[in-house]
């Protein structure tokens, strides 16, 4: 992996299951959104304009197909010993850091195509509204125990009221 943060820690990253999940969501989601433009173009506008708007609509699905492996693989989590690392990004890179101690809670979602394919999103939530992160693509089974791991890391190091 070549990051631009580089923390000696033990990188943990998502399953590729998880890719194929975000690859039909995005044809899915821009295919319905395009066949909407296109409809409502196609009573709205010249032929051309119609021809253009799908046309880039499909471009823009096609884009978002094949960009999803490359943004599940930038994605990736480490737990030490103090903090949570979560690193992820193709143009901006960006890791955030989550004290267990600041935690406030942790819960874990699954969507219904997530569910078809046995994955999870774990989410942490912390007092601060810039040091929430979340994990997702998890198989559930990984989530469920990660989210007690946190949970008794959290524990451990809660700051005393």
């Amino acid at each position: 992996m070549s990051d631009l943060f580089t923390p000696s820690a033990d990188w943990q990253r998502l399953p590729s299951a998880y890719a194929t999940v975000r690859r039909l969501g995005a044809l899915v989601y821009n295919l319905v959104a395009t066949a909407i433009v296109g409809l409502a173009a196609f009573f709205l506008l010249d032929w051309p304009w119609v021809v253009a708007l799908v046309a880039a609509g499909l471009g823009w699905t096609l884009w978002r197909v094949l960009r999803a492996g490359r943004w599940v693989r930038s994605f990736g989590y480490a737990e030490r010993a103090e903090d949570l690392l979560i690193t992820h990004g193709l143009w901006n890179k960006q890791l955030t850091a989550i004290p267990y101690g600041r935690m406030l809670s942790v819960n874990v979602e699954s969507g219904p195509i997530e569910r078809a394919w046995g994955l999870a999103k774990v989410q942490l939530v912390t007092a601060s509204v810039h040091s929430a992160g979340y994990i997702p693509g998890l198989p559930q089974a990984d989530a469920a125990a990660l989210r007690d791991r946190l949970i008794a890391a959290g524990e451990a190091q809660a700051l005393p009221l």
